[in-house]
């Protein structure tokens, strides 16, 4: 492993993209297509960064004969379907795309790790022209979900970065976690789905408020 080397791995959902709007809609018409009663969207929005079928098991109403598979297959081909149209409601929070781009300009290398499903993250990326900017992208589809520290120990593994020289970024506790359990710095993001008191009580590393500060922390870290 190279001590030159340095990752900013990142969560994409309520981290880089702000798809609240499409997730609540999203779990809503899985429950109908399963012949369930609505969800209540702020419970769904507060469930954001789970593994889906953990986060609909969460909500499903007891009293019927359906599994959190069979909602969270029903919402996979209902996202799916919605990345055909363009996923119009998943836009990108200010700043990230200028702060992704100066992170590969200073020899950062950079990554995703997510909750998310692989197609659902395909599908995000290609709309937001990023599929090709990150170095390595992790799903759910073949990773063991965050909190585990799994994916950050695949990518430093796979890219030949040490511990000390990894960074997590992420709106949840979940993202937290995974920095936590793995050992390396994690940076909360308050323009997410969690509070300040949830990020910092997780054992966040830093808090940021918006893009601006986490670029300046950035120079700050692994120089």
């Amino acid at each position: 492993m190279s001590e030159d080397l340095k990752l900013a791995l990142f969560d994409y959902d309520g981290t880089i993209v702000d798809s609240a709007i499409m997730i609540v809609k999203g779990a809503i018409e899985a429950f109908r297509m399963c012949g369930l009663p609505d969800p209540d969207p702020k419970k769904v929005r507060e469930n954001i960064g789970k593994p889906l079928a953990i986060a609909l098991d969460d909500y499903m109403p007891p009293g019927f004969d359906v599994t959190p598979e069979q909602i969270s297959n029903a919402y996979r081909s209902w996202y799916a379907e919605q990345g055909k149209l363009g996923l119009q409601n998943e836009p990108l929070y200010p700043g990230l795309v200028e702060l992704l781009n100066e992170l590969k300009d200073t020899n950062w290398l950079i990554g995703i790790a997510t909750n998310k499903s692989r197609i659902g993250l395909t599908n995000g990326l290609a709309k937001h022209g990023l599929s090709k900017i990150f170095d390595i992208t992790m799903s759910t589809d073949e990773n063991i979900p965050k909190p585990n520290p799994a994916m950050a120990i695949k990518a430093m593994n796979d890219l030949g970065v040490q511990q000390e020289r990894c960074v997590m970024i992420g709106d949840t506790i979940n993202d937290i976690g995974l920095g936590v359990n793995a050992g390396i710095i994690s940076i909360g993001v308050t323009w997410g789905y969690n509070s300040k008191e949830l990020l910092s009580s997780a054992g966040a590393s830093y808090l940021v408020n918006d893009s601006i500060e986490l670029s300046k922390l950035m120079k700050t870290i692994c120089p």
